[in-house]
């Protein structure tokens, strides 16, 4: 394991130990891009981020959610697909990810921001 790494899990093992997750600064999701996203989905809920469960707009999404309850939309022409994580603190975590399955989802980018209200 790389220093890099360690340092990362050591961080993520101190975030869970508190009540809440809390703001992060925009790089700390930035070792996740890349990454298979059960893998990353793993990380984001150990660091204590939960799912923020809403319904997805088609059936076939919502089917999705099933396994995923952080997802709420995808295209199907380019694959990608968008999942929201939540503080305790109400702070949102966004999760792009694209991949011809489910199995093959990678994360394409992480950023702090909530859903617009529909």
């Amino acid at each position: 394991m790389n220093v890099t790494r360690l340092i990362t899990a050591l961080s993520m093992a101190l975030a869970v130990g508190t009540a809440a997750a809390t703001p992060q600064p925009a790089n700390t999701w930035d070792n996740l891009v890349g990454m298979k996203y059960a893998k990353a989905r793993k990380e984001v809920i150990d660091a204590g981020w939960r799912p923020d469960h809403r319904n997805a707009g088609a059936e076939w999404e919502r089917q999705l959610q099933g396994q995923f309850p952080e997802l709420r939309s995808c295209e199907a022409s380019s694959g990608q697909c968008i999942h929201y994580f939540v503080s305790y603190d109400g702070i949102c975590l966004k999760v792009v990810t694209e991949g011809d399955t489910v199995a093959a989802f990678k994360v394409r980018s992480v950023a702090q921001g909530c859903p617009k209200p529909q």
